[in-house]
């Protein structure tokens, strides 16, 4: 058996050729693949549900491997539809932007910009090392700007961190994944009663409790502040309870990072969200 699309696949009728991997998450892989009609180099993300979805060796059909998780793929996958949607609706140049939308081998596609750099994530990973305040700072407010437009448009983000935040060769920034996304309420909190996936360090005490209820952009915020805290220092994440109880004795600061910096990011991480996190910090960083 073999999970992705074999290399030299055509979709759409051969509108997209697959090149090759780019990654795999546990709903999805994205593609380096080729826009034949226009020779554009574009990334496509398929769904496909590692462990529930499989795919029989040189096929391109994926099916569920257990005729019970059946009706779970088919919710999954309408919000995969809907995260393609929603991400469509977005138009800031730190967003990566979706410019189509299909349904092929029993399974479902979007097509979106290509970025050619890399991750945070990956960049931590390939230098090891803390990186500059300065860089730290440019990215910080490039991600404010993406959400800024996201929360604009009724809905919080819910998966801010170095993983989902991809940097081109020109330093700027392409916000990405928009799985975890949640519809907010006119009157504050998720419009949905479904448990909320997070990454542990990067959720705040409302979202790892699953209070939906008092979900709100300061719980991106929090997200954006342990993003900060992660590239100033490379070390370990505190948890939102660590926080609770040690408060700022939680974090670690190398003596580089500046006072303000590490005001800034102690705010943004603060457990009471109404309070701590309720103000856009963006002149803090200008």
């Amino acid at each position: 058996m073999t999970m992705n699309l074999p290399n030299g696949t055509l979709l759409q009728g051969g509108k997209y050729r697959i090149e090759r991997v780019l990654g795999q998450g546990g709903f999805g892989i994205t593609y380096l693949a080729t826009n034949t009609a226009f020779d554009e180099t574009v990334a496509i993300k398929e769904f496909f549900w590692r462990g529930v979805n499989h795919r029989e060796q040189e096929g391109s059909t994926v099916s569920v491997s257990n005729r019970e998780n059946e009706q779970m793929f088919g919710e999954q996958l309408a919000k995969f539809r809907k995260e393609a949607r929603r991400i469509r609706r977005l138009h800031n140049p730190h967003i990566i932007a979706v410019h189509d939308l299909f349904d092929e081998n029993d399974t479902a596609y979007y097509v979106m910009d290509y970025v050619d750099g890399e991750s945070l994530a990956d960049w931590l990973k390939r230098t090891d090392r803390p990186m500059p305040e300065a860089e730290v700072k440019n990215y910080l407010l490039q991600v404010l700007d993406a959400l800024a437009v996201v929360h604009s448009n009724g809905f919080w983000h819910l998966d801010v961190k170095p993983g989902n935040v991809l940097i081109d060769n020109q330093k700027q920034v392409r916000l990405i994944d928009f799985g975890a996304s949640k519809q907010m309420k006119l009157d504050g909190g998720a419009t949905t009663n479904t448990q909320a996936s997070y990454t542990p360090g990067y959720a705040p005490l409302e979202q790892v409790s699953q209070r939906l209820e008092d979900v709100g952009a300061w719980t991106d915020l929090y997200a954006v502040g342990a993003m900060g805290y992660c590239l100033l220092t490379n070390q370990r994440l505190p948890e939102c309870y660590d926080i609770l109880l040690k408060r700022d004795a939680a974090f670690q600061f190398p003596s580089s990072v500046s006072d303000q910096m590490r005001q800034l990011i102690v705010w943004m991480m603060q457990p009471n969200p109404p309070t701590g996190r309720s103000r856009w910090p963006m002149c803090w960083l200008s």
